[in-house]
């Protein structure tokens, strides 16, 4: 092999150590609390109970809660917003291509 070959493999062999070792981090990151607090698992569910009760209130969108499930005329109204205005989009470019005159060369 070449040696500029060899050098270049080593380099990027050697950056990568440390940037494995902090996606590790970040992804082992989600599994744990960060602090040991002390709580039991009976504290940490009632704790997780209040916060999905936080999370339920009205208007409270966010973090995993359900935007669309409460009411269906919330979801019909939403829709038919991005219908018509995905729809007047597509007509003006409909006229907009119907209107040209075409050039002859």
């Amino acid at each position: 092999m070449n040696s500029l070959t060899v050098v270049t493999i080593a380099t990027i062999l050697v950056a990568m150590g440390p940037l494995a070792l902090t996606l590790y981090q970040t992804a082992s990151a989600q599994y744990t609390t960060g602090q040991e607090t002390g709580l039991s698992v009976e504290e940490q569910l009632r704790l997780a109970k209040e916060k999905v009760a936080n999370a339920q209130q009205a208007g409270a969108y966010g973090s995993g809660t359900a935007f669309f499930g409460k009411n269906i005329g919330d979801a019909a109204l939403y829709t038919g917003a991005i219908v018509a205005i995905f729809g007047a989009v597509a007509a003006a470019f409909i006229v907009m291509s119907r209107s040209k005159k075409s050039v002859s060369a």
